[in-house]
């Protein structure tokens, strides 16, 4: 399965971490996942049975080692506090050159608590989620969104499924045997998390067009509401007018749908019921995402491996990790073999990585869509 997109995200993140996604994937697919199916932990053979035992370990890697590159930078960390400040005086603001460009503090220290009641009071109204446990995902997001946009920017992938099992695990202890309220609480920290995090992306392109992140805030905001209005009757249409039985069959088997309520259920009947292996992988998994990370900060960022990048290999089909592995191996051997900056490949494609990278995960990814729609009209499915 060789998948063009992933490999051009492979060119995005560079060898580091397309290294640590590979043995990531090799140590889950090739030895942890065989050795388990053999002794029955494992009872589905295949992505959606191996990935319900993997993403425990692989979530509790990326989670300490995103928390402990965080933490380990005080100084970003009271940085940013004191940016919140209020009332700053005009020397300070003169000095600040961003402040017709970047979206005023005080928009998010009054839109976060409003809308943010919005979510937790349609949680509320529409599912049942009791208004103490809303509220608690609020700060929850913020969390999560750390560790997401450090995936995002290591490896150009948001880890939301993955995020939104740490959220049903902590549901889990606070509301056992409420499904509605494990998936929903779920759904707003990993939403939230993931799209601030692919956010991202769209600064630099932004940049590029001329548009300030002010600018491109408000960009969102109309695109939000144009793609409800857009998105929301399709779905209710498919949804109530569509064969609804083929949902969760091999047809259209929504593999990430069916995990998410497939840890619902789990959890909600009690942590008891996972394998003592899970829970053992847990504690491997966090503990490795820290021992990773302090080598990278004591050998001065030349350990090789990535926690974030080989705990997102546990929750990505093997192909994926390979072929993202293969794009940054590809331009890590030109640059390697083409040194000579007068050479033609060195200036033409190494110092081009991201434009040409960016350009296969874009057409990649168009192309994807075309092929869907005509399968859709010519076949009929």
């Amino acid at each position: 399965d060789t998948e063009i997109v992933m490999m051009g995200a492979g060119g995005l993140m560079g060898i580091r971490t397309g290294v640590s996604l590979l043995i990531g994937a090799v140590v889950n697919y090739f030895i942890l996942a065989p050795m388990l199916i053999q002794k029955g932990i494992i009872t589905e053979v295949g992505f959606r049975g191996i990935t319900m035992w993997s993403l425990w370990g692989g979530v509790a890697m990326m989670t300490t080692a995103s928390l402990f590159s965080f933490f380990s930078k005080p100084k970003a960390i009271l940085s940013a506090f004191h940016n919140l400040k209020m009332g700053k005086n005009g020397a300070e603001k003169e000095k600040d050159i961003l402040a017709d460009i970047e979206l005023p503090m005080k928009v998010f220290v009054i839109g976060i608590p409003l809308v943010g009641a919005a979510v937790v009071l349609m949680a509320h109204a529409f599912f049942g989620v009791a208004i103490w446990l809303g509220i608690l995902a609020v700060p929850l997001v913020f969390l999560f969104t750390l560790i997401a946009a450090n995936s995002t920017g290591l490896t150009a992938i948001t880890p939301t499924g993955a995020l939104g099992k740490l959220t049903q695990l902590t549901y889990a202890v606070l509301a056992p045997g409420n499904t509605a309220t494990n998936l929903m609480t779920a759904g707003i920290t990993g939403e939230v998390a993931s799209n601030a995090s692919n956010l991202l992306m769209d600064i630099k392109p932004g940049y590029m067009l001329g548009a300030k992140p002010r600018q491109q805030a408000l960009g969102h905001v109309l695109g939000i509401i144009a793609g409800g209005f857009a998105a929301t009757p399709i779905f209710y249409f498919v949804l109530f007018r569509g064969n609804i039985d083929v949902f969760g069959t091999e047809s259209m088997p929504m593999v990430a749908a069916m995990i998410w309520r497939a840890v619902a259920e789990v959890l909600t009947k009690g942590l008891g019921i996972l394998d003592s292996t899970a829970l053992v992988a847990v504690v491997v998994g966090a503990t490795l995402g820290i021992v990773f990370e302090v080598l990278k900060i004591t050998t001065r960022n030349r350990w090789p491996i990535s926690g974030v990048g080989v705990g997102l290999a546990f929750v990505l089909r093997f192909s994926d990790a390979w072929a993202m592995f293969l794009g940054a191996f590809l331009f890590w051997a030109l640059g390697r073999r083409y040194r000579d900056p007068r050479s033609w490949v060195r200036q033409n494609i190494v110092q081009n990585q991201e434009t040409i990278s960016a350009g296969v995960v874009a057409g990649g990814a168009l192309m994807g869509i075309v092929i869907m729609v005509l399968n859709v009209l010519v076949m009929g499915n």
